[in-house]
């Protein structure tokens, strides 16, 4: 990132130490290109039904052109933040990600995915992900979230509906739905309790976790070769 990129927060200085539910402590910063093998031995952890969950296919590795995509990042259209546990003698370990791809036709809207290693969900690294992405987008003026989600049945659409009058539904085809979700202005008064808990998009994040509804992630696929 350029000098220009210092009015933001969350930028390729940035680093941060959280603690999960279980005590363990890990490191939040911006991932580098220089985070390919850790990415990739990151996903050799996920287990076959997160991959299935994350990319909506079966899939056993990710090729060299996935990896230069999900690493080789501007840090504003395409922003993806790490989470590192450090060991003194073993090498670093990633244990989550988060990113978002702006849209190209529509500068204020962007797709957004979270994935958080197998060993490492239900201790509130996947929300702490959420909440840092979310501050990172409202400081690049990313305003909507926007998603692809299976709704097969009656039941998945009122689930889906009942996340607010701001949230819209769009057909993709194939039984699925693009859901366009606001962005919650970051949290500035922590005192307010379960504030960012009732916003729409933890509460689909809620939804996802349960398997009530299944995001169908597009922004771990690079563009395809010209020509």
């Amino acid at each position: 990132m350029g000098d220009d990129q210092r009015r933001y927060r969350y930028d390729d200085v940035y680093q941060e130490t959280v603690g999960l539910s279980d005590g363990a402590r890990v490191q939040l910063r911006l991932i580098r290109p220089s985070d390919k093998e850790m990415l990739r031995a990151g996903f050799e952890q996920l287990s076959p039904d997160s991959r299935y969950a994350r990319f909506m296919a079966p899939k056993t590795r990710l090729t060299e052109g996935e990896l230069r995509y999900l690493t080789e990042v501007d840090g504003v259209d395409h922003f993806a933040l790490g989470a590192l546990r450090r060991h003194l003698v073993s090498p670093h370990e990633g244990v989550g990600t988060a990113r978002f791809v702006r849209m190209r036709d529509e500068p204020d809207t962007a797709e957004p995915a979270v994935t958080v290693l197998d060993a490492y969900q239900g201790k509130g690294l996947g929300t702490i992900l959420l909440q840092r992405l979310i501050e990172a987008a409202w400081e690049r003026d990313i305003r909507w979230f926007r998603s692809e989600l299976l709704a097969e049945n009656k039941a998945s659409k009122k689930m889906m509906e009942s996340l607010g009058p701001d949230v819209h539904f769009r057909p993709a085809g194939d039984g699925a739905l693009v859901a366009t979700i606001p962005v919650p202005e970051p949290d500035r008064t922590p005192t307010v309790p379960g504030f960012f808990s009732e916003t729409p998009i933890q509460k689909l994040l809620s939804y996802v976790a349960r398997a009530s509804v299944t995001i169908r992630p597009r922004v771990t696929r690079p563009p395809p070769p010209p020509g």
